[in-house]
This record gives C-alpha cells, structure tokens and sequence, in this order.
C-alpha cells in the first residue's frame, strides 16, 4: 500500500478538547510529520453529540484533562455513535488506572502530551488500518457481489451445472435438474453422481474421478436419467466452493444453441448497444471493403455527423435524457438513410453514412434532409422545448481516396469547417482549400508541415484537447489525457499521426514537448483553483529522455503557475523508454521527488513488457489500442490483456485501457479487472474540460 499523504487521503481528525489552542498545537504536531490534517475541535458536550451524530470521521483524539465533557463521558458517546472509529486518548497527568480503563472501554491508545513522536506514529497507525479496514469493506462488498451474480448466472445458465461434494449432490440449477428428470432440488441433494452414469460406464467413470487432479477435467460419457433414457454428455469439472466449503463444479454445456450463441456474438461484436446501429469498427472495416470494390469507378460519399454542442445538452438534461435523445437521432437517421447505405454510431454523438449519392447534386439534398430531421426533434430541458442540430462533414469518393482512415479524415476535415462556420450546416471536403493530408512521403509536402510547425510554436498555433479516464473500480478522480492538435494556415486542426514524426526529424519536439506541458500545467492550475480535483496525464516524447534541463524546467512551470506534482502523471511510450531506458529511469526519479506520477504509453505492443515494470517506477500502464480491436471475440486477446493487466497490478501499477468505442468490450475490461478506460465510447477529444465523471463513476 502506498503510504504517502496528500489531499487524496487527509485525515478527518475530530479533537475533543477544552482548549483550542491546544487541539491546534497537536493538529500542527501531526501537520510536522508530514500528514494532512483536517481538524474539527470540540468544546462543549452538545457540540460532541452533533458533531458524532452528523458526520464521518477518521480518527477523535480525546484529552482526558477535559472537565465538561469529561473524557469518561466522552468515551461513551464515541463508543456508542462512532463505534468504528478510532479513539486516542491524550493525557497529561492521569491516574493509570483510569487510562486502563479507558482502554478497555474501547480507546484504540493513549499517548501523553510530552511524547508528541509517540503522537504521530499513533496516528499513522491508526489511519493506515481506517484505510485497509475500509479497503476491506470494499472488497468483501465486491466479493458478494460477485458471488450473487455468479448464483443468478448459475441459476439461469443453459448449461446444466450442479456441485458435488465427496462424490454426493449438494445443488444443481434447474437446466441439470430437467436433464435429469429431477422436479426440485430436494430430490437430488445426497444423491451420488455415479447414480446417474449409465452402468456399462460406471467403472470408468470411476477411474476418472480417482485421478481428475491429475488427469484431464472433463469426459465424454453415457449419463441416464430419472427415466432411465441414456444420452451422451462431455462433464466438465472444475474446483470451486459453495458456502465456504470446497466442492467439484459439472458442467454439461448446451450445444444446441452453438450456432444462434455465435450469430449473436457476430451480430453484437458489431453493433452499438445503445441505438442499434453498427458501431465504428465495423463500419470502416466496410468502407475498406467498398472502396476496394470500386477503385476504378468512385461511387460512395461518406457524411461525418456531429450533434452541435452535445455536451452542454446533457449537462443540461443529464445521462439517461441525453441517450433518450440519442436513440431518436438514430431512428430519425434510420427512416432518412437508403436501405443499402450504411449508417453508424462513428463516437459518442457522431454518426457516420456510407451512401452511394456519390456526387454534389445526389449528396447535398441527402446532407439537408439529414440536418433539418435531427432540427425536427423535441426535448426538454428544464421547462423550455429544444431542438438539436448538427454539422455535416461529406466527402466525395475519387480515384485517389485508398482507405477508410483517409476518407474518414477528408470528411471529418470538411465537418469542421462547418462546425466553424457556426454549426447546422454540411460542407463539403474540397481538397484544394481544405487540409491537405499530411503525412504522406512527398519532400514538398514534408517541407511545408515544418514550416507549419515553426510556426505554430512562434505563434501559439497549437491547440491542447482533452478526453477523459474513467474508472471502473469507482474512483471519481477527474483524471484527462492531454492530447495536440496543430493549426493550419485555415485554421484547420492536424492530427498528431501527421506531424509528430516531421516534428522529430526536423528537431523541433522539444520545443513541442515544452509547449505542451507549460499550456497544460497552466490550464491545470486554473481547473485546480476553481476547486475542481482535476488531473493531466501528459505525453512526452523520446527527445525530452534526453533534456538535462527539463526536470528544472517543469520545476519552474509549477512554481509559476502555483501548480502541485502530483496534479500530473507523464507519460512515454513503451518503445522509447526500451531505447533510452538508464535517461528514462533518471527522469522518472526526478519526477518521483516533485511528487509527479508516470505512465507507460503502448504497454504490450512489444514483447517481455514486464522487463520495463521490473526497471522503472510506473504508477500506471496504458494498454495498447491494438488490443480494443475484436476484443469481444477474440479469446487469445482477451487471454493476453488479462495477463499483462496481472503483471501490471503485481508491480504496483493501475491499469487504463486505451481505444475503448464501444460498450461490447466493458464486461470483459471489468472482468479482467482493468482499473480505468479512455477512448471515444466516453467521449471524443474536446477542448472543454466538462466530462460527468460522477454519472459513470
């Protein structure tokens, strides 16, 4: 556990004492050792009764000089309103007696006011068990939870499961039951399992169970049931536990339904849960397939959707109105779009179409109906009437458009300038006037996206975007990665894929990386002092292993912007700490000693990662994007990110999956136990920090 203090885990202490000059002394006592203290002071019985009986606290410290209440009063009450608490009585001149007693009325210890050493281990002691007891409590909440879930999983399984002790039934769900001809549980418990193993099967039967813990663990065999009817079955046995005691668990799976289970899985792998359309992946995977069918004869638009200002309609309407509204968006798309064009859930509140209206004069009159549909619909918000709109981005498909990632940037290119123009409108992708697509090997063009960084970085042409990490474990920190956006001489936005590398070769990711972190900590530092618990998780690059000076440097930006460490976690990606490992860890230990936290970028994507974990102090690990892709039905991911995710966890570090766009991979990213997900399922990159983290927390 880690032990250190700070604003995340101050010390509500509730100090029972005549003199507040006093209660102050010790509070700074503490203050000394290097724990945060928020004190409460009592002086009055009335204020001790309202004070138990209102809050929650850490720790009471009693005096037991006290007069009114007296301390033997004030035992009692602690006793009998916050028995959980820990109670510390401090003395000055007591009878030891009456300190015994106090002790074994419930006080956790007593100290005297002359031992003020004695004070602060006492009370790091004490505060390190409220901390692992309510850890406890967590985990034993969890535990039964999950165990409940695993009961009506068990009782509602297709497969027939039951759970055997020494050979004997000590309960079955209802599928085994009616296999086996059973009417209710009570006629199978004590029952012997070989009872209902066909007889010329018994002996091996037998023989299998002698040595299952060494053996295979399931069989094939004939069983018969209460009618005597015989019928093939594979048992599957496995160890498990039923009310604390050990026992062996039989499945018999259901194969009748093998080949509706896998269409559903195919179906649900590719649709978004919420509004029924398919989701992101699936859609590019079929714009790929288009446009490889028709390479030498153009004949698809592509339309990029965006609910204007979104965010600020579900902050204004909450969680469950807003994806109420997001369904009749859908519906009302799906009545619009031709039956064989395809329509998606591209992100939160974007929609994709693939259409075949493949020019100006069929893709114009289909973007208008689109806008003025989704304009059509109604809701409420407080008790004024709205109406939605939206920006419409439509690229037209030429000879020279290769995959569905370019098509889909032409046309997100084209969705932003009619977001700039004021929103509720379509524009159309023109690739003389919009961005060109950076990225590509021409020398000019390489020439000219330097140029633009120079730029930027003599002109505050960069732009910072955030997107929230959300836990799944229940923490309502507001933790947002920090992402870079370049501005082009139309004051488009470009990619970080199209000017990262340029940005590298030409020098210059320095002077980016400094940029990043100054704007970021500035931005940080005005969140924080509004009072919201904000925090940044920054990217660095390879070249900043390398700066002597950065660690000053950010020294510096913290002072200036009265900015806090551990406000930050930075992050480097996996293949640049390998390459640079001793300048690595030299940075992350001096950003360990301003308090700043760090971050693997890509974890997985290079073999033996956990060599990395071994070297360097990680506070967190990001999971690679790659393994978001089929998630949901692919077994030997799914294998792979538990295993990392272990790794990650028994060197002490929190786990975020990255890339998450859809709900399909939720339920396995909770069961693997991965600490946190970032990814457009949550929400795209915006430049507002606005992100509900207690709706999803």
């Amino acid at each position: 556990m880690n032990n250190k203090q700070n604003s995340d885990n101050a010390i509500d202490l509730l100090i029972i004492d005549q003199s507040p000059n006093n209660a102050e002394i010790n509070a700074n006592t503490l203050r000394n050792a290097g724990l945060t203290i928020h004190p409460t002071c009592i002086v009055e019985e009335a204020e001790l009764l309202e004070a138990l009986s209102n809050g929650k606290h850490d720790i009471i410290l009693c005096t037991a000089e006290n007069a009114v209440p007296s301390f033997e009063k004030a035992i009692q009450l602690c006793r009998k309103l916050q028995p959980q608490t820990p109670l510390i009585i401090l003395y000055q001149d007591q009878d030891s007696d009456k300190l015994l007693q106090a002790m074994q009325d419930g006080a956790r210890d007593v100290v005297s006011t002359e031992d003020p050493l004695h004070l602060q281990l006492v009370i790091k002691r004490e505060f390190g068990d409220v901390i692992n007891r309510r850890l406890l409590d967590t985990l034993r909440e969890r535990l039964n939870e999950a165990e409940d879930r695993c009961t009506s999983l068990i009782e509602h399984s297709r497969d027939a499961i039951a759970y055997i002790h020494e050979g004997m039934h000590v309960h079955a769900n209802p599928t085994y039951l009616e296999m086996f001809g059973f009417v209710d549980i009570d006629e199978i418990e004590g029952l012997p399992i070989l009872d209902l193993i066909a007889p010329p099967e018994q002996k091996r039967f037998k023989a299998f169970l002698k040595d299952i813990e060494h053996n295979k663990t399931d069989i094939a065999i004939s069983c018969r049931s209460t009618n005597n009817g015989v019928f093939n079955a594979t048992l599957e046995f496995a160890p498990a536990t039923i009310d604390q005691e050990p026992c062996t668990q039989i499945i018999i799976r259901d194969k009748s339904k093998s080949q509706e289970l896998e269409e559903k899985i195919r179906l649900i792998s590719s649709q978004d849960i919420q509004t029924g359309l398919i989701n992101r992946q699936y859609f590019m995977e079929n714009v790929d397939r288009a446009l490889e069918s028709t390479t030498d004869n153009p004949a698809y638009a592509l339309f990029y959707l965006v609910i204007d200002g979104f965010q600020d309609i579900r902050s204004g309407i909450g969680i469950a109105s807003s994806d109420t509204l997001l369904k009749q968006i859908a519906e009302a798309l799906k009545e619009i779009v031709a039956e064989d064009d395809l329509l998606a859930r591209f992100g939160d509140h974007t929609f994709t179409i693939l259409s075949k209206k493949s020019n100006t004069l069929d893709s114009e009159p289909l973007a208008e109906h689109l806008r003025s549909a989704i304009q059509a619909i109604g809701y409420q918000d407080g008790a004024a009437s709205q109406h939605p709109s939206c920006s419409i981005g439509i690229s037209l498909q030429s000879a020279e458009t290769k995959s569905s990632q370019e098509f889909i940037n032409q046309s997100y290119q084209a969705f932003e300038v009619a977001k700039q123009e004021g929103g509720n409108r379509f524009s159309i992708y023109d690739p003389e006037e919009m961005s060109p697509s950076y990225g590509d090997k021409d020398q000019g063009n390489e020439s000219k996206i330097n140029d633009l960084i120079s730029h930027a970085l003599a002109n505050d042409k960069f732009r910072l975007v955030y997107q929230p990490i959300v836990s799944l474990q229940g923490d309502s920190r507001e933790n947002y990665a920090v992402l870079t956006r370049l501005i082009d001489q139309n004051n488009e936005e470009i990619l970080p894929n199209y000017f990262m590398k340029a940005a590298e070769q030409s020098g210059q990711m320095a002077a980016i990386d400094r940029w990043i972190i100054k704007k970021a900590i500035e931005e940080l530092s005005i969140q924080r002092h509004k009072g919201r618990k904000i925090n940044f998780f920054v990217n660095i690059s390879s070249t900043a292993l390398e700066d002597d000076s950065l660690l000053i440097w950010i020294c510096d930006c913290l002072r200036e912007h009265q900015a806090k460490g551990p406000w930050l976690t930075f992050q480097i990606k996996d293949s640049d700490l390998r390459t640079h490992t001793q300048a690595a860890k030299k940075l992350i230990d001096g950003l360990k000693k301003i308090k700043c936290q760090f971050a693997v970028d890509q974890f997985g994507s290079n073999q033996n990662s956990e060599n990395l974990l071994k070297h360097l102090a990680v506070d967190y690990v990001k999971l690679d994007n790659d393994f978001m892709v089929d998630l949901a039905t692919n077994q030997h991911k799914q294998d792979e990110l538990n295993s990392l995710n272990k790794i990650a966890i028994s060197h002490g570090a929190k786990t975020i999956a990255m890339g998450v766009e859809d709900a399909n991979s939720l339920a396995i990213l909770w069961t693997v136990g991965v600490n946190y997900i970032q990814g457009y399922f949550l929400q795209e990159p915006s430049e507002s920090i606005t992100y509900d983290f207690n709706a999803t927390g």
